[in-house]
């Protein structure tokens, strides 16, 4: 028995077709728009297939539409296995599933997503959920940035509170011992006199606190104390809070000051001892007065003298004794300094990386990698300079700062 060939109008044909066009275009417009979005999005079934999966999707996950539909979306997606339960609830109660700021690693690197779970409906049925992840990692960057300021400026407070307590004390040493001097010295007639009346001269007791080594012992008192009163002022004189109009600066001065600062420095002496560093001065002699904040170039060089002080320390170069060279001179109407050190040098992936917030190849609890990008920001943005660096493996690190002179 043949079959009945069934005709259809010519109407029906074409109102079939043109919506099955309305129907593609319709699934075009939606793929394009979420293939548009920069959050990752994706679709999975009661079952937790993945039934959509739009092209942010693919580039972080590395795996292509035709791959990822119809797998588990712990197969499909295994950074976002943690998410399988957070599915399952949306589902089951019909009610959005958030969980902010989770850290993923990649690359050895560390990004942290938004990622939301919603219901999807139809009707009054659950046909899956949708999941979309935002990167926030430049927000929470920032929120970390911001906080650690707070604890910079609280820091820095303290420093000077700090600061200003132990130089009470201090006043009162170095006048005792220059007082101590001043009546152990000879030909005053009040200590000659107080000496005859106790039966010696002066020049007797001189000789036995000599004998005694204690005249040694003195200086070296007074000594240390003009050495801490130094570094009293050094600290102050840092963490006072930055002038809103710069001044013109001697660079030379400045840079010696910086290291005298970073000698005494309790971190560095208690790890690295930064003295037993060999430091090279090649000052230009007649390098004029430059413009700048003293107290913020002071910090920029201080962190430099800090990073190389620790590079060399944790990455020795066999048969090289660590040094940091200190130059500075004039360059197309800036003053330029250099920081050079012969240490363990860099890669080309972490030289172009250094001045990125957060970014440190430091172990953690050693550095927050916030110390090149603030230092870059205030020679910037602060001064209008530039800040840049060279580096090879096995062979160094250099960065050069230039301040414009006018």
């Amino acid at each position: 028995m043949s079959k009945k060939t069934v005709h259809r109008p010519k109407s029906e044909i074409r109102e079939r077709e043109r919506t099955e066009k309305e129907s593609l275009r319709l699934r075009n417009l939606l793929k394009n728009v979420t293939d548009s979005m920069p959050s990752l999005l994706m679709v999975v079934d009661n079952e937790g297939r993945v039934t959509q999966w739009n092209h942010q999707a693919e580039r972080e996950a590395g795996r292509s539409a035709a791959q990822a539909l119809g797998l588990p979306l712990a197969e499909a997606a295994p950074e976002l296995a943690s998410q399988v339960e957070n599915v399952r609830l949306a589902i089951a109660t019909r009610l959005p599933r958030e969980t902010l700021k989770v850290p993923v690693r990649r690359n050895a690197q560390t990004r942290f997503k938004d990622i939301t779970v919603y219901p999807l409906l139809e009707a009054d049925e659950v046909e899956g959920a949708v999941i979309r992840v935002d990167d926030v990692t430049e927000r929470v960057r920032i929120e970390e940035m911001m906080v650690q300021t707070e604890k910079m400026l609280s820091v820095g407070g303290l420093a000077a509170g700090m600061a200003h307590e132990i130089n009470n004390p201090l006043g009162g040493i170095l006048q005792a011992v220059q007082n101590m001097e001043r009546r152990l010295s000879p030909g005053m007639p009040a200590n000659d006199r107080a000496a005859e009346a106790v039966g010696t001269t002066v020049q007797t007791v001189r000789a036995y606190l000599a004998e005694r080594n204690i005249l040694r012992m003195i200086e070296g008192i007074r000594d240390s104390g003009v050495r801490a009163a130094r570094i009293v002022q050094n600290m102050l004189n840092f963490s006072r809070k930055s002038e809103s109009q710069m001044a013109p600066q001697d660079l030379n001065s400045l840079l010696d000051d910086t290291v005298e600062l970073a000698s005494s420095d309790y971190d560095l002496k208690k790890q690295y001892d930064f003295r037993k560093i060999r430091i090279i001065r090649e000052y230009q002699a007649d390098l004029p007065p430059t413009p700048c904040t003293r107290t913020e170039v002071e910090q920029v060089i201080l962190n430099l003298l800090k990073n190389s002080a620790q590079a060399m320390a944790l990455s020795p170069v066999p048969g090289r004794a660590p040094a940091i060279t200190l130059r500075t001179g004039v360059r197309d109407q800036h003053a330029f300094i250099e920081v050079r050190d012969n240490g363990p040098g860099m890669d080309e992936a972490t030289r172009k990386r250094v001045f990125e917030p957060f970014f440190t190849t430091k172990d953690p609890g050693i550095g927050t990698g916030l110390g090149l990008s603030v230092s870059y920001f205030i020679i910037t943005n602060n001064h209008g300079g530039e800040f840049s660096v060279e580096s090879t493996p096995g062979m160094g690190t250099v960065f050069t700062i230039l301040l414009p002179l006018h």
